[in-house]
């Protein structure tokens, strides 16, 4: 048996995300509910310099109320591409611009409960005549930008220091097709 829905409504809505609550018939043939997190797709930036680091943020998050490292990021903005939106996150995070541009994949973040799906591009060629002269929005807290050799990453990870979800997997995706 399969999932069946019977009603869809919006139970809440701002500019950044939806909460959609459906209605439906489970395969077990009873009735519920289920509520859906609705976003635009995400774009996170693995930026390489020539010497081979990778560059992080360091932000405040509100909701977990701590200080952590991720990679740039952001939702694709309404009417635009993801590359241009990831172009865009990069250079307002960070003030780093690139030359070339390569997607290496997508992913759902938490399928169970949100249709999210994040992008992962990476960003080479790097301009950095602007690095930390970005302008955030009034909703970011970023700290510092700072740069990273993958060995120094890898040891982080280990040692649980990098603590964004889809940073970690963004990275994992990186160091897997590096290795091809």
């Amino acid at each position: 048996m399969k999932w069946k829905k019977l009603s869809s409504k919006i139970v809440y809505k701002n500019q950044w995300l939806r909460l959609r609550e459906d209605t439906v018939i489970r395969p077990d043939g009873k009735k519920g509910k289920y509520g859906i997190v609705e976003r635009p797709p995400a774009n996170f930036v693995i930026a390489l310099d020539q010497k081979g680091l990778i560059f992080f943020i360091k932000e405040y998050r509100y909701p977990i109320k701590k200080t952590i490292m991720q990679l740039p990021a952001g939702t694709t903005d309404k009417n635009k591409s993801s590359l241009t939106s990831a172009k865009k996150e990069l250079f307002e995070e960070t003030g780093l611009k690139a030359k070339s541009w390569q997607k290496l994949g997508q992913f759902y973040i938490g399928p169970g409960h949100e249709n999210i799906y994040a992008n992962v591009f990476l960003a080479t060629k790097i301009n950095i005549s602007k690095l930390n002269k970005s302008t955030p929005s009034g909703d970011e807290l970023i700290l510092k930008v700072i740069k990273l050799p993958i060995a120094k990453i890898k040891k982080l990870i280990s040692s649980n220091r990098i603590e964004c979800g889809i940073t970690l997997a963004a990275l994992n995706l990186y160091f897997s097709k590096k290795k091809k």
